[in-house]
């Protein structure tokens, strides 16, 4: 693949059209007012594969709990689950506290001052450590991401699916790396993404009002809507899943408001707070083993939906079942109970532990057990 770049390099006066858009049309984002390392790494991670709409107010309540790195490295489990809660992809989160962890023992709690050092801290790679250095730090380190490569494409008439590779990518890294303001390193790359966000978008982009529409080939050319060329779609594995919705008591007993909730240890959910979910071959299957269940004793009832909640995480589409199981602990100590519903149902217990029904909502960790919490609710 080869970017006809030649354009943008000849006459870089583009670049003031592009900041003085930016001074004008910027979102005013929390996270802008005052930029500094911290929040500029917490916005950014919460930020990947999360629309802005959800983020903003997640942020605000992420650093109002902790303001600094110091509390971040120190936060307990329980209250950062509930701070990522609706945000998804939890291991970003431990990758934060991770990183604020190691800033604070082997750096002594000061920030990193180069991309390279930033990419020693863990959980942080390229696009997030170019981030902090060009807007924190004024280094010229270009950023790029999707709408960046959206932009660049454009920029260079490039229609080929290549530019989704990681040769494509190098190559338009390498571009931006060439052509980033060095006064305004920081601006430029939120200019540039700010940019593809707003006007140069995936589906009618606003090319009358773009303010570098002048040096864009694809503009040009004609072929806005094919540059750059879809990227190529991924195979998902399907799952299916039956979640264990487990409440506590007899019918009207106190603890009738108790649903059993658990720590997932692997996984793509690895991390999370939810219900226990059981791998399922065959819904069908599931009717033999729950007359089962239903003659434990200390079983008050056992209730089954067959797969009536759908949820994609990165790379898998879930279909969800939903075993209810009412425990009564008049006939046998809950815990016995327990016990043998999970060797009943084949399933390891993990950590878990009991949340009051009126607290579900806020002590799950991901937005499937949330969907299925709605379904059950």
């Amino acid at each position: 693949m080869v970017l006809e770049h030649s354009h943008l390099l000849n006459s870089l006066d583009w670049r003031t059209s592009l900041l003085n858009w930016y001074d004008t049309h910027k979102r005013a984002l929390p996270w802008r007012k005052r930029p500094c390392p911290y929040q500029t790494w917490i916005c950014e991670v919460m930020s990947q594969q999360t629309t802005l709409a959800v983020v903003v107010p997640r942020f605000n309540e992420f650093i109002k709990q902790l303001p600094s790195m110091h509390t971040l490295a120190n936060v307990s489990d329980e209250t950062l689950r509930s701070l990522w809660a609706g945000l998804g992809y939890y291991a970003r989160a431990r990758n934060l506290r991770s990183g604020a962890q190691y800033i604070v023992a082997q750096l002594n709690g000061e920030f990193p001052q180069t991309y390279e050092e930033w990419l020693q801290v863990p959980g942080v790679g390229p696009y997030t450590a170019s981030v902090i250095v060009s807007i924190c730090f004024g280094l010229p380190k270009a950023c790029v991401d999707g709408n960046v490569i959206r932009v660049i494409s454009r920029l260079t008439g490039t229609s080929r699916p290549e530019v989704w590779s990681e040769t494509g990518r190098s190559q338009i890294q390498s571009l931006a790396d060439k052509v980033i303001d060095h006064k305004r390193p920081g601006d430029f790359n939120q200019a540039m993404m700010e940019l593809g966000a707003l006007v140069c978008r995936k589906q009618s982009p606003d090319c009358l009002h773009c303010p570098i529409h002048g040096v864009c080939h694809a503009n040009q050319q004609n072929r806005v809507d094919s540059c750059p060329p879809n990227k190529p779609r991924k195979e998902f594995l399907q799952v299916k899943l039956l979640a264990l919705v487990l409440s506590s008591g007899g019918e009207g007993a106190e603890e009738n408001n108790r649903i059993l909730l658990t720590e997932r240890q692997q996984g793509f959910l690895s991390g999370t707070l939810g219900f226990p979910l059981v791998p399922v071959e065959d819904y069908k299957a599931l009717e033999q083993m729950q007359s089962v269940l239903e003659r434990l004793d200390g079983v008050a009832s056992v209730n089954l939906s067959e797969a009536n909640v759908r949820h994609t995480i990165t790379r898998h589409k879930l279909e969800v079942g939903q075993l209810h199981i009412a425990i009564s602990h008049q006939k046998s100590p809950t815990e016995s109970v327990l016990e043998r519903v999970f060797e009943t149902l084949g399933v390891s217990r993990l950590r878990d532990r009991w949340v009051s029904k009126k607290l579900v909502s806020e002590n799950v960790s991901s937005a499937l057990d949330l969907k299925v919490w709605e379904k059950f609710s």
